[in-house]
């Protein structure tokens, strides 16, 4: 049987797992709704344009697609590439293994990531 003290040892690491997942769950969220943004501004603006609306400003309506588009659209794409669930899996399974989270990682761990999630 293990001792209090042993108990209370291993929740950090538990912790710290979850809190890694958490954080990528977030983060994948977050880069999903950035990306369908950016592809629903851009869609509008071209469908926009390509209807004869610009007024002859073609140029404009692709600066505009770009920048309230592909603005959003590259943060989200982004986000999804850095917390894809094969990079989770990689720092959990290190972590678990006695690697360090990687310092990026660790830097954007706040208090609410080691906190149970609704719906985990």
């Amino acid at each position: 049987m293990l001792s209090s003290a042993a108990v209370h040892a291993q929740t950090p690491a538990a912790d710290s797992a979850q809190a890694v997942q958490n954080l990528f769950k977030q983060r994948r969220t977050g880069g999903a709704v950035f990306t369908a943004i950016g592809v629903g501004a851009t869609g509008a603006i071209i469908r926009g344009a390509s209807s004869g609306d610009s007024g002859g400003n073609a140029g404009g309506a692709i600066v505009s697609a770009l920048a309230l588009g592909g603005v959003p659209l590259g943060v989200g794409i982004g986000k999804t590439v850095r917390f894809s669930k094969t990079r989770e899996a990689e720092i959990v399974a290190g972590y678990s293994a006695g690697k360090p989270i990687p310092r990026d990682i660790r830097r954007r761990l706040k208090s609410r990531h080691f906190t149970p999630q609704q719906g985990s």
